[in-house]
């Protein structure tokens, strides 16, 4: 695509030299730190992201019994806290699986493995400390 000089015994490409390092810094950085998708605006974002990152978890098959039940715990303590409805928890799933839909879609199938490996894991994370410890990490 690019003819760049090479140095001396053919040079390193670009590719190596700024993308494997990223890729290294990447899997360093914190769950916290790394962009997670954004929720669109809605009367109930915490359970969006609730029903979103169960979503993840689901497509990227990574269910197990301490992260369903942690989901559990944590969608019944919003419902009741946040004194949600049954049409307004009817409308947020519904929302949350469209993006969780989406957000499949729009990283294909190679996309796929990176999306399980950051949001998956941090969903998984997430769920299984509440389920411990009764709070978010």
């Amino acid at each position: 695509m690019f003819n760049l000089p090479q140095g001396e015994g053919g040079g390193v490409s670009i590719a190596r030299r700024v993308f494997i390092p990223a890729a290294i810094v990447m899997q360093l950085v914190p769950g916290a730190l790394r962009a997670q998708t954004e929720m669109p605006p809605g009367p109930y974002p915490e359970l969006m992201r609730t029903y979103y990152d169960y979503g993840v978890v689901e497509y990227c098959g990574l269910v197990d019994l301490a992260t369903h039940n942690g989901f559990a715990l944590l969608r019944a303590d919003q419902l009741a806290r946040l004194r949600v409805g049954m049409e307004g928890d009817r409308r947020t799933r519904i929302d949350a699986a469209k993006l969780v839909e989406y957000e499949f879609q729009d990283h294909g199938l190679s996309g796929t493995k990176a999306w399980c490996r950051t949001e998956g894991r941090d969903a998984v994370e997430r769920f299984t400390t509440y389920f411990r410890l009764r709070r978010l990490p």
